[in-house]
């Protein structure tokens, strides 16, 4: 890369945060809270392992070929399901007696600085995060509604970003039943996201 060659967005300290957000933050949070067991979820909150996950990739972010936004998320959603996986098998080190280090305390050989630190300056914050995660929280409310079948149906495509085709072949049916029951889920799913939505609007008026 010359000196004359911009550089990719996630490499770039000015384009990151409009980069995290073109991404979908607050649907992959929805990944990451459908990822943790029980156990991972007593230590920590989904979006501590979101922070890390941006840590991490901020870090090693040269390890990363810039494709598209698509394939950067794909990316993404698997430094955290390793990141949780990380965290699991530390715990299990915890109950033989170790001690665990805490939030980023693996990244950083137990420094844990605040979350900035691990960013570019001025890049995302704790308040950016917070409000990615009340959108999370709608979202997940709205799955809620769902039937478990419809809900791991449109996770796996919608969230997860799975091709129809291998969700289909999965459950060995057909090409276009698929999308049906896709489309039929996500008419239940996208109602109810709009009332959770439209319950936590701010009066008119209010700043």
């Amino acid at each position: 890369m010359t000196a004359d060659t911009p550089l990719p967005p996630h490499m770039d300290a000015a384009r990151f945060d409009a980069l995290i957000d073109s991404v979908g933050p607050d649907s992959l949070l929805v990944v990451i809270a459908s990822s943790m067991g029980a156990h991972v979820r007593a230590w920590c909150d989904p979006e501590d392992v979101w922070q890390e996950t941006l840590a991490l990739a901020w870090r090693d972010r040269a390890q990363h070929r810039w494709e598209t936004p698509e394939a950067y998320r794909t990316w993404l959603v698997t430094i955290a399901r390793n990141r949780i996986r990380d965290i699991a098998r530390s715990l299990g080190t915890v109950k033989r007696g170790a001690k665990r280090t805490g939030l980023f305390g693996d990244i950083d050989g137990g420094k844990s600085a605040p979350f900035e630190a691990y960013l570019p300056a001025g890049s995302t914050t704790p308040s950016r995060v917070a409000h990615h995660s009340e959108r999370a929280r709608r979202m997940s409310d709205a799955l809620a509604t769902l039937g478990d079948d419809d809900r791991e149906f449109l996770t796996a495509h919608l969230f997860e970003e799975r091709t129809m085709e291998s969700i289909a072949a999965e459950r060995s049916i057909s090409l276009s039943a698929a999308w049906r029951r896709f489309r039929k889920a996500s008419e239940t799913y996208a109602a109810a996201l709009a009332g959770f939505d439209s319950r936590s609007e701010p009066p008119r008026g209010t700043p």
